[in-house]
């Protein structure tokens, strides 16, 4: 029965893993409840970012409280203060449940504690990669350039998430990419400072069999490098047949996005300007934009199949909303969210209205009003057009109704704001709208 009870509560502990407060409470239960507890807890410690500097001295005090007799000693000896009061062996070896190494958190943590030594860091960092484990997500700053490979290249052979600053060392690119062949997410943020050899890049990007989810993080405010961007788009057609999920922060440098055919997901941010070529993405299910063409955006929705659920337009650029929404209503059926931001001058109601009559299955409709936008005419063609999930109220989900009020503040037009803060009261008495919020 102790197994059984232990499967049990082991099964109802995962439902709960997402949630710090009950787990910590089940410490406290009895010693089955705590043994079950601790590995879950301490799994990915460091992904809660929210961590005071309380806590985050008391992560790494406990981090140090592993160190061998023998490396605390070596390191005591070389006058390295370890930051450790009273030293107490833990009661478990919490390491040994760690599955998410964060190097970045850790050389954080370094930092904050004013910790400037390789020596202190390359024996915290065999307390992870000499103890037999294997890891499942991997993060790599940049300026991380410890010998890590030459330890203990075996705990990264499960590695599903990978997450690492294109400036990090080459070597560590060059070992990674003979050893591990399952990275199933991986996130690049590229700079310019030493940038790594891209083809140590690519090497990597093509030798995974089941790349699922690529994200491509670029510093807009730095200038686009055409070649080097182009050898990684032109990698990611190697896993065309894999990739379902891309994120990509500049306008393709190429048309790889037109081999990416089982791509599920896409989110694209700040290009301004359109395309010459057209997508298929017959699969697609969610659309996420930022600062992108709306001639782009309706391209890309008129080439799919009518699969995707989820659209999400901030800020668009070269404003054409009534192709845009034309677009998303021809060729959207199963909606089920929509966020846009739209403009007063290019709107045009008529085709909201389409949008309302023709995806029957929203539940949540978000709405920026740029500028002198028509409040009132929008909100009449909400109360007789929506769909019946929007204004059943048994349903939960909202008409979320943004304003961009910084426009209409700095055109010092303040009877606009309080014309419309009025209308908004007026339909918060109707019933129509719930609540809302004016500055």
């Amino acid at each position: 029965m102790l197994k059984l009870n232990r499967d049990v509560i082991f099964l109802i502990l995962e439902e709960l893993q997402n949630d710090s407060k009950s787990l910590y409470s089940c410490l406290l239960i009895n010693r089955t409840w705590c043994e079950t507890t601790v590995p879950i807890l301490w799994k990915d410690p460091t992904s809660r970012y929210d961590l005071t500097d309380d806590a985050c001295s008391i992560l790494f005090n406990k981090i140090l409280l592993h160190l061998s007799e023998e490396s605390r000693n070596k390191l005591k000896n070389q006058e390295i203060d370890l930051l450790i009061e009273i030293y107490k062996r833990p009661l478990f070896n919490y390491i040994s449940f760690w599955k998410h190494l964060d190097l970045c958190f850790l050389e954080c943590m370094m930092n904050v504690f004013k910790i400037d030594n390789s020596k202190i860091s390359n024996e915290v960092l065999k307390l992870f990669t000499n103890n037999g484990k294997k890891f499942i997500s991997l993060s790599i700053p940049e300026s991380f350039n410890y010998h890590l490979f030459s330890w203990n290249e075996h705990c990264f052979l499960e590695l599903e998430y990978f997450y690492f600053d294109c400036n990090i060392n080459s070597d560590i690119l060059k070992e990674l990419s003979k050893i591990i062949t399952s990275i199933k997410n991986l996130e690049l943020n590229i700079k310019y400072k030493n940038t790594t050899d891209p083809s140590r890049i690519v090497k990597l990007i093509e030798a995974q069999k089941n790349l699922k989810e690529v994200s491509l993080i670029h510093d807009y405010y730095i200038k686009i490098n055409e070649s080097y961007h182009k050898i990684l788009e032109e990698s990611l057609i190697k896993c065309a047949n894999t990739v379902q999920y891309l994120k990509i922060d500049w306008k393709p440098i190429t048309n790889f996005l037109s081999y990416l055919v089982n791509l599920v997901s896409l989110e694209l941010s700040y290009f301004y300007t359109n395309w010459n070529y057209s997508v298929s993405l017959p699969l697609l299910k969610y659309l996420k934009a930022n600062g992108v063409s709306s001639e782009v955006l309706a391209s890309i929705i008129e080439n799919t199949k009518g699969n995707l659920n989820e659209i999400i337009i901030n800020y668009q650029h070269h404003h054409n909303d009534k192709r845009l929404i034309k677009a998303i209503y021809q060729h959207c059926p199963n909606l089920n969210y929509i966020k846009l931001s739209l403009l007063n001058k290019d709107m045009d109601i008529i085709e909201f209205q389409n949008l309302l009559i023709n995806c029957k299955f929203i539940n949540i409709l978000d709405i920026i009003g740029i500028g002198d936008f028509i409040w009132n005419e929008l909100l009449i063609i909400l109360t007789k057009y929506s769909p019946i999930n929007l204004l059943n109220r048994k349903n939960k989900s909202p008409i979320f109704l943004q304003i961009d009020l910084m426009r209409l503040w700095e055109r010092q037009q303040q009877p606009m704001l309080q014309q419309l803060e009025h209308l908004l009261k007026e339909y918060k008495v109707k019933g129509i709208i719930k609540d809302f919020e004016c500055p």
